[in-house]
C-alpha cells in the first residue's frame, strides 16, 4: 500500500493508495477524522482484491488546510476535491464507502458521477440541505453541537472522539490525534454550508438515483435519528431496507467484522449484476434528473 499527497489546486492531499485485481472502492472519512478509520475495511478490501484509495479530506489529517475554507469545506467542495483527485490517480470508475461527512460527499458524487458504481454509506442521514432537514434527521444533543465548532478545547476533543468512535480515546491512534489537527473552519463551514443549502437535495437524490445504495446504521448512533432513516423513500436500496445494526456512530470501527460482511455482500451484489447490465438492452443504471 502507497501512501501519495496528489496536488490538487496547491493543496496536497495524503492518500493510501493499493491496486488490486477489481474495481476501486473509494473510502471518504467523517468531520475531524482521518483515512485510518478504516483499518480493518482497507484489509477486508485488498484480501479480497479489490483496490483501495483512501484519501484525507482537505484540513483533516496529514493533506493540507484549504486555501479557500468557505467553498472547499462543503459536501460539494469536498467532492470536487475527490473527483479531481480520482482523475489524477487515473482511476475511472470506483465504488464508494462513506462515513458520516465523508457519507455526505459520497451521495453528491454518487448521484451526480455516471462512473461512481455503487454508494455505501454509515452514519450518515439523507437529508434536505437547510435547518429543517437537520433537525429532522440529526439528533439535537450537545455533542452534535460541536460538530460546527471553530474551536476544540481539550474537554470537546475527548467529548467529541467518544461520541464519535463509542468509546473511550486511545491517544496513541492517530484517529484520536487527528480530532486535534483537524482545521477548525473545516467544521464551522462544513456546518454553516450545509445548513445554508450548498448541495444537493440528499432526500431527492436517494429517491430518484438508480445506482446501487445500501445503508448500515448503528441503533444506538448520538448523533443520528435511525427512525428517520425508515421515513425516506429509496430508488435502490440493497435490501430493500436501512440495516440497522447494534452499534453506535462508527459501526465499521466499532464492529469490523459485522460490517465487513455487509460490505462485501453490498459489492458481490453490485458487481456481478451490473456488468451483465452493461450488455442487456434497455436497463440503466443512471440517475434520474
Amino acid at each position: 500500500m502507497r501512501r501519495v499527497s496528489v496536488d490538487i489546486e496547491g493543496v496536497g492531499i495524503s492518500t493510501l493508495f493499493a491496486r488490486g485485481r477489481y474495481a476501486a472502492v473509494l473510502l471518504i472519512h467523517g468531520n475531524s477524522s482521518c483515512k485510518e478509520i478504516f483499518r480493518y475495511q482497507i484489509e477486508q478490501l485488498r484480501r479480497i482484491g479489490y483496490s483501495v484509495i483512501a484519501p484525507d479530506l482537505p484540513g483533516h489529517g496529514r493533506s493540507d488546510d484549504a486555501r479557500k475554507p468557505m467553498v472547499t469545506y462543503s459536501f460539494p467542495g469536498y467532492a470536487r476535491v475527490l473527483r479531481l483527485m480520482m482523475e489524477r490517480l487515473g482511476v475511472r470508475e470506483y465504488h464508494i464507502l462513506g462515513w458520516s461527512l465523508g457519507g455526505h460527499v459520497g451521495l453528491e458524487l454518487w448521484y451526480g458521477l455516471p462512473n461512481v458504481r455503487s454508494l455505501l454509506i454509515t452514519g450518515t442521514p439523507p437529508v434536505i440541505l437547510s435547518p429543517v432537514g437537520a433537525e429532522r434527521a440529526f439528533r439535537q444533543t450537545p455533542v452534535m453541537g460541536l460538530a460546527g465548532a471553530r474551536v476544540f478545547s481539550r474537554k470537546d476533543v475527548e467529548a467529541y472522539g467518544r461520541a464519535m468512535l463509542g468509546q473511550p480515546l486511545d491517544h496513541r491512534l492517530r484517529i484520536t490525534r487527528t480530532i486535534a489537527r483537524t482545521d477548525g473552519r473545516a467544521r464551522f463551514w462544513m456546518v454553516r454550508n450545509g445548513l445554508h443549502g450548498y448541495g444537493i437535495d440528499e432526500v431527492m437524490a436517494v429517491r430518484e438515483c438508480r445506482r446501487p445504495l445500501a445503508i448500515v446504521q448503528g441503533r444506538q448512533d448520538p448523533f443520528v435519528n435511525t427512525d428517520y432513516l425508515k421515513t425516506l423513500q429509496y430508488c435502490n436500496l440493497w435490501t430493500g431496507k436501512p440495516i440497522i445494526v447494534s452499534s453506535g456512530h462508527a459501526p465499521h470501527w466499532q464492529n469490523p467484522e459485522l460490517f465487513n460482511r455487509f460490505l462485501r455482500g453490498f459489492l458481490a451484489h453490485v458487481d456481478w449484476p451490473l456488468a451483465r447490465a452493461r450488455s442487456a438492452p434497455g436497463m440503466s443504471y443512471g440517475c434520474r434528473r
